[in-house]
C-alpha cells in the first residue's frame, strides 16, 4: 500500500494541454508538406529546363513584416503574463494589421511577376513552384489571421491575461513557426533560383 500511494503522489502526467498537442502534430503536417514542395523543386530543378529569374522586391518586405509581426505578437504575450489588457489587445490587433500587410505585399509580388510575363504555366515550372510555394504559405497565413482575430476578440472580452494564456500561446506557437517557415521559404527559393 505505502509504495503505491508514493508512486501516485510523484507520478504527474505531463501538463500539455490538447490544443497545443493538436497544434504540434498540425506543425509537423505543415512542415512535412512543405519539405515535399521544396524536395520536388530540388528534383525538377535538376532534370533541366529550368527559367531563371529574380524574385519579387516584395518578398523582401513581406520577410521583413513576417519578423515585425512576430514581434508584436510576442508583445501581446508578455503583456498577457503582465495582465496589461488593453496593450494584449494592441499587440494582437497590431498582429493583424501587420499580418493583412504581409498578404498585400505577396500579392504585389505576384503582381510584379505577372508584369514580368512571369505566369503559372506548364511552360515554366520555376515560375509555378514560386507562385505555389508563396500562394500556399499565404493561405495557411490567412488561417493565422483567423486565429489571431478570434483571440483579439477575446481579448476584448478580457478572456485573454496571465491566468488563461492558452488563445495565445497557440496563436503566438503558430504565427512564429509561420514567420520562421516564410524566412526559410524565401532564402530557399532566392539561393536555389
Amino acid at each position: 500500500m505505502e509504495l503505491t500511494s508514493k508512486i501516485k503522489s510523484n507520478d504527474k502526467a505531463p501538463t500539455v494541454h490538447p490544443k497545443q498537442f493538436n497544434l504540434w502534430l498540425a506543425v509537423i503536417g505543415i512542415s512535412m508538406f512543405f519539405a515535399g514542395l521544396t524536395s520536388a523543386y530540388i528534383v525538377r530543378r535538376a532534370e533541366g529546363n529550368w527559367e531563371v529569374f529574380a524574385l519579387p522586391q516584395q518578398f523582401i518586405y513581406s520577410t521583413v513584416l513576417v519578423v515585425l509581426s512576430s514581434m508584436t505578437l510576442q508583445w501581446a504575450w508578455f503583456a498577457a503574463k503582465n495582465d496589461e489588457l488593453n496593450q494584449v489587445k494592441a499587440g494582437i490587433l497590431s498582429t493583424i494589421l501587420i499580418g493583412l500587410g504581409f498578404g498585400i505585399s505577396q500579392y504585389l509580388g505576384w503582381n510584379v511577376m505577372v508584369q514580368n510575363e512571369l505566369f503559372f504555366s506548364s511552360d515554366s515550372v520555376s515560375v509555378s513552384f514560386v507562385y505555389a510555394i508563396s500562394a500556399l504559405h499565404a493561405l495557411h497565413v490567412l488561417g493565422g489571421l483567423v486565429g489571431l482575430s478570434i483571440a483579439f476578440y477575446k481579448a476584448t472580452k478580457l478572456q485573454i491575461h496571465k491566468k488563461n494564456m492558452i488563445s495565445i500561446n497557440l496563436n503566438i506557437t503558430y504565427w512564429h513557426f509561420m514567420g520562421l517557415l516564410w524566412i526559410y521559404l524565401y532564402l530557399f527559393l532566392f539561393l536555389n533560383r
